[in-house]
């Protein structure tokens, strides 16, 4: 009886921690999207590794500095949407892969970008819980485009 209770013991800490992942990569989706710089970075651990083709690499520091000045001080509208989380626990790491959604409207010139992307993340359990402690986006299918009087006009931009 005891293998089992331990086997039904690690099953659910497995999913509970499957579960916190979920909500940790929620919560730094939202954050993002509600230009939420101290929730975002709440997000990460300090020795974050972060890998945003084309924009750049960097640790957390620098990831603040680029969202602060590419989106939370302009009145740019930023929609993440993450799917399909595969995640893999491994006692206080795990790593996932998940499918992005993103689409991004700036209103000055009526700009916007749809982007398709993997983010490949690993996570650390921390005393203040699961972090993102690496995260690297895989970029698949980018659109740029612009509304016009005379209608919508967009090209596929090769990532």
């Amino acid at each position: 009886m005891t293998h089992q209770h331990e086997d039904i013991e690690k099953r659910l800490e497995t999913l509970e921690a499957e579960s916190a992942i979920r909500r940790l990569k929620a919560q730094y989706l939202n954050a993002c999207d509600n230009k939420d710089v101290e929730a975002m970075r709440a997000c990460f651990t300090e020795d974050a590794e972060i890998f945003f083709p084309p924009i750049g690499s960097f640790g957390l520091d620098g990831l603040v500095d680029i969202f602060t000045q590419m989106a939370a001080t302009t009145p740019i509208i930023d929609v993440h949407q993450a799917h399909n989380g595969d995640i893999e626990i491994d006692g206080d790491t795990a790593a996932a892969k998940w499918n992005l959604g993103f689409a991004t409207y700036d209103p000055r010139d009526k700009s916007f970008r749809l982007l398709a992307s993997f983010y490949h993340d690993r996570y650390r359990k921390t005393e203040q819980g699961w972090r993102i402690c690496y995260t690297r986006s895989e970029p698949r299918a980018i659109i740029d485009g612009q509304l016009a009087e005379d209608g919508l006009k967009a090209e596929w931009a090769t990532p």
